[in-house]
This record gives structure tokens, sequence and C-alpha cells, in this order.
């Protein structure tokens, strides 16, 4: 059957999405760089800081308390409830999945279903390791220790799957300002250290860029053994 023009030019950017094996490769490399700054800074401030804030940490914890504002505090709680519980793990990635469906197709549409399982499992496995302690005077009730933000790396792990596989310019502004979003409102929120969320964004970094990196050259690999 052939092609119409309108399926050829979506299947050119369906391929685009996956990139080219030398893109992937990069890809693989950046994650193990974000990989290892993550693991890096959970080692420091747990061994050679014994949990204790840095200067920077303290530095901003200070500026954000001396800036506190009403009309802040409605965006740092939906952020919250946005990156965690049931609305992370459910109607987030339903929403992005049926939007990959429909514009790159359904193995992209399948991808992002177990970004936000993998990324948790990897976060709390961080977290047990590390045990860093979180901030005081907390503006929310939270669990576990604070190395690396769980909030920080879902929401990176997420933006930068769809980021490469939308490849739009508003869409890779977009996912850097709603990352760097979430890691203020942890931080207006006293939940998290500067570089509580500094080391989950790198680990979301590298989590998104392993799995596209993956899947696309599994898809890759079938396509050259149908062809």
């Amino acid at each position: 059957m052939p092609h119409t023009p309108g399926s050829s030019s979506r299947a050119i950017r369906i391929d685009r999405a996956w990139g080219t094996t030398a893109q992937r490769g990069i890809g693989m490399l950046v994650a193990a760089v974000a990989l290892a700054l993550c693991v890096a800074g959970g080692a420091i401030t747990s061994a050679a800081l014994s949990g204790r804030p840095t200067t920077v940490d303290e530095a901003l914890y200070r500026a954000i308390a001396g800036f506190r504002a009403p009309w802040l505090e409605a965006p740092s709680l939906a952020l919250n409830q946005l990156g965690g519980g049931s609305i992370a793990l459910f109607v987030v990635p339903a929403i992005a999945a049926v939007a990959l469906l429909v514009t790159r197709g359904v193995l992209a549409a399948l991808v992002v279903l177990p970004l936000r399982p993998i990324t948790q499992w990897a976060v709390e496995s961080l977290k047990a390791i590390f045990e860093r302690p979180r901030p005081p005077h907390r503006e929310i009730a939270v669990s576990l220790s604070a190395y690396p933000s769980g909030h920080s790396a879902v929401a990176a792990s997420l933006i930068v799957v769809l980021a490469l596989l939308v490849r739009h310019r508003w869409f890779t502004v977009f996912g850097v300002v709603y990352v760097v979003a979430m890691g203020y409102s942890r931080l207006y929120l006293n939940v998290h250290w500067f570089t509580d969320t500094l080391g989950g964004t790198a680990l979301g970094v590298a989590i998104g860029l392993v799995v596209w990196a993956v899947v696309g050259s599994i898809r890759s690999l079938l396509g050259r053994r149908r062809a």
C-alpha cells in the first residue's frame, strides 16, 4: 500500500524522534556523566558533610525564607501534587501517552508509562543509601531522606523523554522552565536542599536518556531485521 504524503511525513517525524545511532550513543554518554554526578553528590553530602547542608544550600535556604509570598504558596503546593503521588503516577503519564500516541506512535506512548516507577525505584534506592536529613521547618509532611529529590527526578526524566520525542523548541523551553519550577517549589516548601534538587535532576536526566536510547536502539535493530 503506497504511503500518502501525510503518513510519510508522520513516519519521518517518528524516525527523527528516536534519533540516529550516534545521537543515542551521545545520549548514553551524557546519561553516564549525569548519573556519576548524582552519585558523587550523594557521596559527598553523606560522607564528607555527614548530611549537613553545603554553603550554597544554607544561603538559598535563608534567601527563600526571607522571600515568602502568598502568591508562591499555591503554585508550590500544586507542583507538589503534580510531581508526586497518584497524579504523577497515573494522570501525567496517561496524558503524555495519549499525546505521543497521536503524534509519535504506539512505541513512544508506551515508553512514558514505566518512567515514573523506574525513577521512583532509583530515587528510593539512593535515599536509602545516603540518608540525608531534610531541612528544618518543613511546610508539608514528607518521608524518607532528602537526597536526591524525587520530584525533581520524576520531572526531569519525563521532560527529557518528551523533549527528545517531540523535538520542538517551544516544548524544550517549557520543559526547562517546568523542571526549574519543580526544583524551586521543593526549596520553597523546605523539603529539600538545593543540592538535593540538583542530584534529582541529574538522576532524572540520566534515566530519561537511557530509556530513550535503549528503546530507540531496540527499535532500530528490529527494523533492520525486518528489512
